[in-house]
Order: structure tokens, then C-alpha cells, then sequence
């Protein structure tokens, strides 16, 4: 089994602080993308493959977002309990990574999880974030 990983994109300082005493608690590795690598392929970030050196798309993520890569069904319970216990605000665009997904660039995550974040808020009648 492949070690966890955690993608993190625009997060606050104190916010990151936070998931990566968290992550390290749980032995994930906490890894912050940086705008320069959103050409890459998320397996790539990963570790799964080797970096492409790919330019990054003039679009830039605006939001936060997280991409969690080979977490078992007992760590992403953990983590998620873990993230509400601790108090950390809920982040909006977050994903597992796939065979499908691993092969998209930040950039294009960024857009699918963001037209099904406004999709699932336009249906929940309060809107509120869970984790």
C-alpha cells in the first residue's frame, strides 16, 4: 500500500498549521501545492510518477482545496473525525484521489469540484459545510 498523502491549495497559515499537526499525527504526508505545479498531474504531486516540469495553466485556484491520495476507509474516517474534533474550519473543495482524477492537473479538479460544490449547495437548503 502506497503512503498517504495530502494535497493542500490556499490555505491560511494558522489553517495549515493545523491540518499538518494533523496529518503528522496520522502519519500522512501533508504536501502544499504550490501555483508553479498546477500543470502537473495530481499522481505526480503524489509521488506517483515523476514530476513533468509541465507548465502551470494562466488560471489560478482561488479557493481552498484538499486532495486526499491513498487513504484507507478507517484513515479517512480518522482524518475527517480528527479535523472536526480539533475545531478546523471546514474546507470546501475536497477530493480522493482516483484512477480518473489522478491523471487531471490541479486546475482541472479545481473546476470539476467547484461546478459540484455550487451544484450540491444550489440543492442543500442551508448550505452548510460539513468538514
Amino acid at each position: 500500500m502506497k503512503s498517504p498523502v495530502l494535497l493542500c491549495y490556499n490555505l491560511p497559515e494558522e489553517k495549515a498549521r493545523q491540518i499538518r499537526l494533523l496529518a503528522m499525527r496520522m502519519l500522512v504526508r501533508f504536501r502544499p501545492v504550490m501555483p508553479g505545479e498546477y500543470g502537473e498531474t495530481l499522481a505526480a504531486l503524489c509521488g506517483m510518477e515523476a514530476l513533468a516540469s509541465t507548465p502551470a495553466p494562466d488560471k489560478r485556484i482561488e479557493a481552498e482545496m484538499l486532495v486526499l491520495a491513498h487513504f484507507t476507509n478507517d484513515l479517512l474516517t480518522r482524518f475527517l473525525t480528527g479535523f472536526r474534533q480539533a475545531g478546523i474550519t471546514p474546507v470546501p473543495l475536497k477530493a480522493i484521489l482516483t484512477n480518473t482524477n489522478a491523471h487531471w492537473n490541479s486546475l482541472s479538479l479545481f473546476q470539476e469540484l467547484t461546478a459540484e460544490h455550487e451544484a450540491l449547495a444550489a440543492q442543500t437548503p442551508n448550505g452548510k459545510e460539513m468538514v
